[in-house]
């Protein structure tokens, strides 16, 4: 068959032109129509279609319509928004509130509660003050807290109920005392207004008896951090920094400390401190406060120096030197705020004595001036305290081939007291092998001439009865020779 002369090629732009013109061309012969004139010719008449009445006539026109239903919804809703807020946040900061709120309180904890200038906003809470006031029969009486701020949860204000992660406060004062009846839970259960994970104070002062300094236990300027407890039940408490004392013993500083309020029993889990210059001295509950009878704690010193722990104005005057304990005990009765008993057992070495009568006159005879203060010497004894008197029975003390000092040592209202045994080398105190130089000093045991002495005087002036007992027997031959 011969080609047609007239064919040709067509790019794929050119055929898909064609293809609209005759999709275009379909669409215009369905949409035609025959019809017969009325003068008998005929014609195609081509229907419009109807424009449906949802359909905008301008596309630009629609958005904006829908455009300005949207912002005038939005801003509807804002001052919808801003509306509650206020009326939220004047609920939250009104009178009614304020005191439903030292209700609330008042119920969970058993005291008369009152509050200072509370302002509530989602931004920052703060409160100046809030004081919580207990009766006698209760362990707490009053605490104390000011400048207290937090956080609030956007929850607060759909529950009326103050919730956050933490509420502190700048400084707080709890003053505990012996309770008249049984000592009841320092935080009941019940639907509280108060919700937080912690609460933290900066600056905490504890005293146990009175705001003076013849507290029992006192505790100043320590960070203290109370938790719901893991099982649900009281609170948990944790220490950092400050000070603490414990009757006269010396201030001590705290490292950290542990313990737990629940059931109406005060449980001191750990506390541990340093003293001021050096050692440390470690707390742990093995009886927690209740009412039922004595608390007691376990008590271990490590390196601690004995100037603070018989005290700067007691014995610590005339002992120096650091110690351990491995073991003691610390016993109160809280009840009673005049029950606090110590006792444990020490040792040490590198310890001097100084300011006894007797050492100057001990020099003074067996011409040694070091006599006058002994150095280098090894310590054990027990300690006892309690408010009335401190004492350090069992005691030896030895600086090998010089002395040893055994016995009793008693301070009560500054005055010394106590009866204590003194052995001197027999190299330096006999006369002859079978003869002290003298006759108050025994003949050699172990090594030593002992004589026998009565401590008495105050801490300031100590006094005893060596050089009495010394005039008794004068000497009857020349001292032996030898320096310091």
């Amino acid at each position: 068959m011969a080609k047609d002369s007239e064919q040709r090629s067509y790019s794929v732009d050119e055929m898909m032109e064609q293809l609209k013109k005759g999709e275009r061309a379909k669409t215009r012969s369905e949409d035609a129509e025959l019809v017969t004139r009325s003068d008998g010719s005929k014609a195609m008449r081509v229907r419009r279609r109807k424009r449906r009445k949802d359909q905008s006539a301008n596309p630009k026109s629609r958005r904006r319509r829908y455009g300005l239903v949207t912002t005038v919804g939005f801003v509807v809703l804002l001052v919808a928004a801003g509306v509650s807020l206020l009326l939220v946040l004047a609920r939250f900061n009104s009178k009614g509130f304020r005191e439903d709120l030292e209700k609330s309180l008042g119920r969970s904890t058993g005291a008369q509660v009152g509050l200072a200038d509370l302002s509530v906003n989602p931004i920052k809470s703060r409160l100046e003050s809030v004081k919580f006031a207990w009766s006698a029969e209760s362990l707490p009486r009053s605490l104390k807290l000011l400048s207290l701020d937090a956080r609030l949860k956007g929850s607060s204000f759909i529950s009326s109920r103050l919730r956050g992660r933490e509420l502190r406060a700048g400084s707080g004062t709890m003053v505990l005392r012996p309770p008249e009846d049984t000592i009841g839970p320092l935080v009941t259960k019940g639907e509280e207004f108060l919700d937080f994970g912690s609460y933290r104070c900066s600056q905490f002062d504890l005293h146990y008896g009175n705001e003076t300094g013849d507290s029992l236990v006192r505790l100043r300027g320590s960070e203290l951090t109370a938790r719901p407890a893991e099982d649900g039940e009281g609170l948990r408490f944790v220490l950092s920094g400050g000070f603490v004392r414990f009757g006269n013993w010396t201030e001590l500083k705290v490292s950290n400390g542990l313990g737990k309020w629940n059931d109406g029993s005060f449980d001191l889990k750990s506390l541990y401190t340093r003293s001021p210059s050096s050692g440390e001295a470690v707390f742990k509950g093995v009886k927690p406060i209740t009412s039922g009878g004595p608390s007691v704690f376990d008590v271990q010193l490590i390196g601690f120096p004995m100037t603070e722990l018989l005290g700067m104005d007691a014995l610590g005057r005339l002992i120096k030197g650091d110690v351990d304990a491995p073991s003691g005990s610390l016993t109160f009765d809280p009840r009673h705020v005049d029950s606090g008993q110590l006792e444990l057992s020490f040792s040490g070495t590198e310890i001097s004595i100084e300011g006894f009568r007797f050492l100057g006159g001990l020099a003074s005879i067996l011409r040694k001036e070091h006599y006058a203060r002994p150095e280098g010497g090894t310590i054990a004894g027990t300690l006892k305290w309690d408010r009335d008197q401190l004492s350090i029975e069992d005691l030896k003390y030895e600086v090998r081939s010089h002395m040893m000092l055994t016995g009793k040592i008693v301070v009560k209202e500054e005055e010394l007291s106590g009866t204590l045994r003194l052995g001197v080398p027999e190299t330096l105190m006999m006369k002859s092998l079978t003869e002290p130089r003298y006759s108050s000093f025994s003949s050699p045991q172990q090594g030593y001439c002992w004589t026998d002495l009565e401590l008495s005087g105050t801490i300031e002036q100590p006094s005893d009865n060596f050089l009495r007992k010394l005039q008794a027997s004068p000497v009857k031959s020349s001292a032996p020779e030898g320096g310091n």
